[in-house]
């Protein structure tokens, strides 16, 4: 007697769940994921490969690591890095986004004007479909910018002119851009023992960075001037010594520091608007929180200070008025750089998981929860496995995500994101892999978003760009719960996995099916490629035609139903998809699977 066909359905969502047994995982999560590398929870649905990063922002002049790299809108052109220099004390730099190249003549060329590409200069039909704006000229050498990251610039050997032909010249050197500049610095600061610099972003009036790294006095730098502040000094053995601080943070207008490695549980701030200010009659003070601190960070009208076993706040408006308050003494924070503000929440990597602050000042209700309790062991293993010194973690507020990073490519690390389902947020994870990061930063420059991060040769790379890790491919594993179709002792006979995708382009998904909990006496058939390489159709209209290609997709979706044909028999049964390769993104947003009922044995 033929099997009766049933379909079993799943919808991709909950993400990495490493916390539940595999009975109610199979039962009530089967759209969740049991492993989950390289792959991100998708704010429209599913789970998404993610993007790569690519080498954009060349090598930071200097040797070894980039110790640290920010995204500060409003201060040069936005994106900074810093490197142990070769020679001297210039360790800032300040990428500039412009291209620099020689012209026959600048003599007719006008600052300001827009500048096209032309194989003949003044014939509009030879023009190509690059342009730029000169920002400045100096015998025959000009500087052009093409906006940020450009795919193409001007040619050598081409001309270019106006696009009232009133003037028009040709290239003669290569453009090149004119990259990290080098800020001038004063006090002979020095990167010897500096493992990280640390950027915060303060305006009290003027836009500027705060840079420390607990080996010299912090600094700041408002787009022309680097200043250290010399000011906030504490006393030992009768002499006056400058606070080395590793963090800093703005609060209620005046400029705070913390971690001194002399100084560990000292929390330092200045006077008011006055960042450099640490004079007592003007409004500055000290303040001992009792442990050594590993972290400061402003939340709402709340400046927090964490500890490794304990949490403190101080709340106020100002010295007459601040107030040290105990937020617990039984937990605390184990990674300086893991602490992020999300959904409008602090989260924070605590012995017990990934916690909210929210959550942690309500520490002795007993609904209390962290958000990585899906993940359990999987937090577990990677504070006992990772160095939480190397730590990194950026926001990357597009997407409602946070990553942890580390610097090795073989650690694990974590994304993070808020999903919303049925009206509720929360929480989805996925495990991060193969990227080497020393230091990360994200934020606007204007209304674009940059997250850029810095690895150990000097290398700044900007992520969310393109489908490689720099060049190499990215690798991508999501693993289903094993699914039982209600009875996990009945046997099945299966015939059919349907995958349902939203593709952003050719891809090739390696599709592994299992059996009975990875039961090495249950035969497994081969793997399964889901392959397409022959996306749809785009519509041209430059030429009015419908056009075929392999790069362009016809409303990002090509192939949203991937059928995948099997046979074999099991009591449960698992899905592995899996990539390797530089090609575009996709998401695995649910899958069907079609069986028939055989005996209980």
């Amino acid at each position: 007697m033929a099997d009766q066909v049933s379909t079993f359905k799943a919808v991709c969502r909950g993400g990495l769940n490493t916390g539940a047994d595999v009975l109610s995982l199979g039962a009530e999560s089967s759209g969740a994921a049991t492993q989950l590398i390289n792959y991100e929870p998708n704010l429209e649905g599913g789970y998404r490969k993610i993007n790569g990063y690519a080498h954009n922002f060349g090598t930071v002049t200097g040797t070894g690591s980039v110790l640290g790299v920010a995204v500060a809108n409003g201060i040069n052109q936005g994106v900074f890095a810093c490197r142990t220099p070769s020679s001297g004390n210039n360790y800032l730099h300040w990428w500039n986004f412009y291209y620099q190249f020689d012209v026959a003549s600048d003599s007719d060329l006008t600052v300001g004007q827009t500048l096209t590409e032309r194989t003949t200069a003044d014939d509009a039909d030879t023009a190509t479909s690059v342009t730029g704006t000169l920002i400045s000229k100096s015998s025959n050498t000009i500087v052009v910018n093409f906006g940020r990251i450009p795919s193409a610039v001007f040619t050598n050997g081409s001309a270019i002119s106006d696009d009232s032909f009133s003037t028009n010249t040709t290239i003669s050197t290569a453009p090149a851009v004119i990259g990290w500049t080098a800020v001038s610095t004063s006090g002979s600061p020095t990167m010897v023992s500096v493992s990280k610099v640390r950027f915060t972003e303060i305006n009290f009036g003027t836009p500027k960075i705060v840079l420390t790294d607990g080996i010299n006095p912090a600094a700041t730098y408002d787009g022309s001037t680097y200043t250290q502040i010399t000011g906030a000094t504490y006393t030992s053995g009768g002499s006056s010594v400058v606070y080395k601080p590793k963090f800093a943070e703005e609060f209620q207008r005046h400029l705070f520091i913390a971690g001194d490695p002399a100084q560990p549980s000292m929390l330092t701030h200045s006077a008011p608007t006055a960042e450099t200010d640490f004079a007592e009659a003007n409004g500055a003070d000290e303040i001992n929180v009792g442990f050594e601190i590993v972290a400061i960070k402003k939340f709402r009208n709340v400046l927090y200070i964490f500890g490794k076993n304990q949490i403190k706040r101080l709340v106020g408006n100002n010295d007459s008025d601040f107030r040290l308050e105990t937020v617990t003494s039984n937990l605390g924070c184990l990674a300086t750089d893991s602490v992020i503000e999300l959904g409008g929440d602090l989260l924070f990597l605590a012995p017990d998981g990934i916690r909210p602050i929210g959550g942690t000042n309500k520490i002795g209700d007993v609904n209390l929860e962290t958000v990585s309790k899906n993940i359990q062991q999987t937090v577990k293993n990677l504070i006992a496995d990772e160095s939480l010194d190397t730590l990194s973690s950026v926001i990357i507020r597009a997407k409602s995500q946070f990553r942890y990073i580390f610097s090795s490519t073989t650690s694990s690390g974590l994304i993070g994101a808020l999903r919303e389902y049925r009206g509720q947020m929360s929480f989805e994870f996925g495990q991060l892999t193969g990227i080497s990061c020393i230091c990360v930063a994200s934020g606007y420059i204007e209304t674009e978003e940059f997250i850029i991060h810095g690895d150990s040769a000097g290398k700044v790379f900007r992520q969310e760009s393109g489908n490689a890790f720099d060049t190499g491919n990215i690798v991508s594993i999501y693993k289903t719960p094993f699914v039982y179709m209600d009875n996990p002792e009945q046997r099945k006979n299966y015939y059919s996995v349907s995958t349902y995708l939203s593709a952003e382009g050719e891809h090739t998904i390696n599709l592994g099916v299992s059996y009975d909990y990875e039961n090495t006496d249950v035969l497994t058939p081969s793997n399964v490629a889901i392959d397409n390489d022959s996306p749809a159709s785009f519509y041209d209209s430059g030429t009015n035609i419908a056009i075929f290609d392999t790069t362009d997709i016809f409303d990002g979706n090509p192939s949203p139903v991937e059928s995948s044909s099997f046979s074999g028999s099991g009591k449960a049964v698992s899905f592995k998809y899996v990539t390797d390769d530089t090609k575009p993104s996709h998401s695995v947003q649910g899958y069907t699977v079609t069986y028939g009922i055989g005996d209980v044995r």
